[in-house]
């Protein structure tokens, strides 16, 4: 009977290494993934920025709207 251990620690050494290249291909996709969403939280945090200063400049020239302006307003949400 022949001693197979080289080839059993050669093909190990494989597998470890392809799952060495499959996690740093995980970590380098979770990291991008993590970069996207932060850009996207960042343009949405603007966006909220300028409606909300939008919504004070119209409150500051239109004033307040009338209570039965703001009761219409909400019965159509």
């Amino acid at each position: 009977m022949r001693d197979i251990r080289g080839d059993l620690e050669e093909r190990a050494n494989i597998v470890h290494d392809q799952i060495r290249a499959a996690f740093g291909h995980y970590e380098n996709v979770v990291q991008q993934l993590q970069r996207e969403r932060d850009e996207r939280v960042s343009d949405l945090k603007h966006t909220m920025v300028m409606i909300e200063r939008l919504m004070q400049f119209e409150s500051n020239i239109v004033g307040k709207p009338r209570a039965s302006a703001g009761i219409a307003f909400s019965s159509c949400r």
